[in-house]
């Protein structure tokens, strides 16, 4: 499994196998809930799509990032904000949910590559956190969230 891969432990596996054969509209469409509701969960973290905290990186005198703007010199501001928080995607589709940024530098902010200077640890601390993580410190809430959820199908379509 890659570094970078998150690995959840569902509970009720034997019994959502069965359903899966008699109910897969069903099953599908609550495992699908359980990836929405775990990547709200994910994406609610501070530091990921909320912002973290302004600092003197954002601040006067020039240079500096102006969020939603680019960086701004003296001579003027260069446009080149990607507005990251509004660039998350989340894919659901059946029994994978897949989250992402599409903004052209999120790698290097969210992303396993990290930039030095974006993280917690930094001199100036940004605050912006890695996708993975994230994920890995909410394994347990996200394996609660999708358990709830596997309970929740069975007990809909009788079998539990």
């Amino acid at each position: 499994m890659p570094d970078n891969a998150v690995s959840i432990q569902v509970t009720g596996i034997e019994e959502i196998r069965a359903a899966m054969a008699q109910y897969p509209a069903e099953v599908k469409h609550g495992m699908e809930q359980a990836g929405k509701e775990a990547s709200a969960e994910v994406l609610g973290t501070v530091g990921l799509q909320a912002y973290p905290p302004a600092t003197t990186a954002n601040q006067p005198p020039t240079p500096y990032y102006e969020r939603g703007m680019g960086m701004q010199y003296a001579s003027g501001n260069s446009g080149s904000s990607e507005t990251l928080g509004k660039q998350w995607n989340v894919v659901v589709n059946g029994y994978k949910t897949t989250i992402g940024n599409r903004a052209s530098y999120a790698k290097w902010v969210h992303g396993d590559e990290q930039a030095k200077g974006m993280s917690k640890n930094a001199t100036i601390p940004k605050g912006w956190r890695k996708l993975t993580e994230v994920a890995k410190e909410k394994t347990k809430v996200i394996t609660k969230i999708y358990n709830a959820w596997v309970d929740k199908t069975l007990k809909e379509i009788g079998l539990k």
